[in-house]
């Protein structure tokens, strides 16, 4: 729960949700009302380029074939492994995740005011929550979420339910979230929306499902 404090104060939010749930939407309107946005997938990815001893890890781990010739990542093949099964996931998180939690807080620590959020697919997953001051899940009906993924990534809806099935599910993590926010509508609501979690964030009235729960908009 974020506690009142003064407006030069940091506040640590957690934004998260299932894949296609547009949780990015919600965290760039965020950042252009003044957060700032610590993106923990991408930062994920950029390690596992450029630290170089995450990228041993990872090939030792998973094979050579995880890095083009070029030295990028090679995700789609990387994602055929960690996927196959959820031992293989863990093993890849347990990784990368120590060094993004290393990322995140040299970036507390150089914080110097405002509201710092936190965004990552695996929040709850992660034990991240436990860090922050309050979480944000952002939802959206199944159907939906398919087809935007579907759309994004140019995969079958097959494939976006086997990666829905490797997360937790996103009625668990609404259930555990300070603040729920339904993305079903166009983006004006979405602005909307975002714009009224970054103002309670930033002022003292705490983040609960009490004063903050979203409705669908019709």
């Amino acid at each position: 729960m974020l506690e009142a404090k003064s407006m030069a104060s940091t506040r640590i939010l957690g934004v998260t949700g299932g894949i296609g749930c547009g949780k990015s939407v919600v965290c760039a309107y965020l950042a252009q009302l003044g957060a700032e946005v610590f993106d923990a997938d991408l930062t994920a990815r950029s390690l596992m380029e450029s630290d170089e001893r995450v990228r041993q890890e990872v090939t030792r781990a998973f094979g050579r074939e995880s890095y083009r010739e070029d030295g990028s990542l090679n995700r789609k093949w990387l994602a055929s492994q960690v996927f196959a099964e959820d031992s293989r996931l863990e093993e890849l998180n347990g990784i990368v995740h120590p060094k993004v939690a290393e990322a995140f807080g040299i970036l507390r620590n150089r914080f110097e005011g405002g509201l710092l959020v936190h965004e990552a697919a695996l929040i709850y997953e992660a034990g991240v929550e436990n860090r922050l001051d309050a979480v944000c899940v952002v939802t959206a009906p199944k159907e939906l979420r398919i087809a935007r993924v579907m759309a994004r990534d140019r995969v079958s809806a097959e494939k976006v339910l086997a990666r829905m099935s490797r997360q937790l599910s996103q009625e668990e993590k609404a259930g555990r979230a300070d603040v729920v926010l339904v993305n079903d509508s166009d983006m004006a609501a979405v602005r909307s929306k975002s714009r009224r979690l970054y103002e309670l964030a930033m002022s003292g009235e705490g983040l609960s499902f009490e004063n903050f729960r979203f409705t669908r908009q019709l």
